[in-house]
């Protein structure tokens, strides 16, 4: 017996509409139609036309809709949708109106509130994804909107409703074709970012999540501090299955809200440590990590650099940063007037920080001066408070003015690009980098600069 009343549509890539059933047309009140975009409110219209551009031609895609019915209501749709193979513009719809779903009905796939899969659904995904073999990578994500029962209590159940829709609303544009996202509880979220499998990516998604969501809340009434926070971990290097992963990921929802709330945290060992069922969560500004987690570290931008993995640099020189407590790295290429690529630590309150991008210049390193410190092997140990003043004086007064109090440096010379790899650390903060540490920059530096031809 069939779950939903279903209706047949054509349209093309504008939402003209080329053909439609005379059920379709007496369910929305009309004997005809030219145009979706009569029955489809504009928000909906956008995610509709996303979700349309980005399937292939002779695929199936599944999206959802609110339509304006015959007596007025904005009804949830949930429409498969195919490109047809040879003409892309003939777009076919199968929709189903979600609405005429049973109460005891448990096989629903959708929310029937914001048109987002349900709690069993999306959870059903994220597990399937956690048994592929070979294991799936992606990002896993819990999200909460802050002080929600604030809206409730302030506005009443129904401004509630309309806010966590709004909130559903934009998950699911900013999310696009990057994952599914469904609805596990009264303002909770569960994103599932199955075309996501690197840092920069996934900061772009939860970036735009959080920012969309402060931005539409901005200006509105005193109590209505409407923001989000969100926990992510990566599937499947820092967890064995979906119970790990869901564990680990709450974890770092916590740890969102314990820090001040409108953030989301991305689970990071160097971080955070090896976590286990009790283990209390932080992000100190500055810690000691342990000798395994760096050499776990080291084993595995060995396995990305050497075998020619896809690992992008900036993910590689963030990993590095915080594992050895640094305060800024660069890459230099061709040229020391702008770096290639550049990092740096930027301290929160409390105890959090976060990771920019940074621009430098160090033409410093091409000086006589600067030369004359290199050794046989290309590299270059500077600490401040151990330089000659007489001998050393130039570089004294950039590191001074730049508040540098160590640096390491190694001459990329062999490559196909020549240019340096610098690793420093501010005066004021930053505990004594060791002897392994210092060797295991140099080897990092001689990683990048064999596989430079690539970058």
């Amino acid at each position: 017996m069939e779950q939903f009343q279903k209706y047949s549509l054509i349209v093309d890539k504008n939402m003209s509409v080329i053909s439609a059933g005379e059920l379709f047309l007496n369910y929305i009140g009309k004997t005809k139609l030219s145009n979706l975009d009569q029955v489809v409110p504009p928000q909906d219209m956008i995610q509709l036309k996303n979700a349309v551009f980005a399937i292939d031609p002779g695929a199936l895609g599944l999206t959802c809709f609110r339509i304006r019915t015959s007596n007025g209501k904005l009804n949830w749709i949930a429409a498969n949708v195919k490109k047809d193979e040879e003409q892309e513009d003939m777009i076919s719809m199968e929709l189903s109106d979600i609405q005429t779903l049973k109460e005891d009905d448990t096989t629903s796939r959708i929310d029937p509130m914001t048109g987002l899969l349900n709690k069993q659904t999306i959870t059903d995904y994220a597990i399937s994804l956690t048994q592929v073999n070979p294991k799936k990578s992606f990002y896993f994500c819990l999200m909460d909107i802050d002080h929600f029962k604030n809206v409730n209590d302030a506005f009443g159940h129904m401004k509630g409703d309309e806010v966590i829709t709004d909130v559903a609303h934009i998950i699911r544009d900013c999310v696009g074709t990057n994952g599914l996202v469904g609805r596990i509880g009264g303002d909770e979220f569960m994103l599932v970012l199955e075309r996501v499998d690197t840092k920069p990516k996934v900061r772009e998604v939860l970036s735009s999540v959080r920012e969309t969501v402060e931005e539409k809340y901005k200006v509105m009434p005193e109590g209505m501090n409407i923001t989000v926070s969100i926990g992510t971990a990566f599937y499947p290097d820092f967890a064995d299955d979906y119970d790990a992963l869901f564990k680990l990921t709450d974890k770092m929802l916590y740890l969102a809200k314990q820090k001040g709330r409108n953030r989301y945290i991305i689970y990071t060992p160097e971080i955070h440590g090896n976590l286990n069922e009790d283990a209390k969560v932080a992000a100190p500004k500055h810690q000691s990590v342990s000798e395994s987690v760096k050499l776990k570290l080291m084993l595995r931008l060995m396995s990305h650099f050497l075998h020619m993995t896809d690992i992008p640099i900036r993910v590689a020189l963030e990993d590095v940063l915080i594992a050895y407590d640094l305060d800024e790295a660069f890459i230099f290429y061709n040229g020391l007037n702008k770096c290639r690529y550049g990092i740096g630590r930027v301290d929160l309150e409390g105890d959090n920080f976060e990771v920019e991008d940074r621009q430098g210049s160090m033409t410093i390193l091409e000086t006589p001066e600067f030369q004359q410190l290199f050794d046989e092997n290309g590299i270059a140990i500077l600490n401040l408070f151990n330089l000659n003043k007489e001998k050393h004086k130039e570089i004294m007064e950039y590191m001074e003015q730049n508040g540098r109090r160590f640096m390491v440096v190694y001459h990329m010379t062999e490559g196909r690009k020549t240019g340096y790899v610098v690793f420093t650390n501010e005066r004021e903060n930053s505990r004594r980098l060791s002897e392994s540490d210092i060797l295991d920059l140099i080897y990092i530096g001689r990683m990048i600069e064999i596989t430079s031809s690539d970058r």
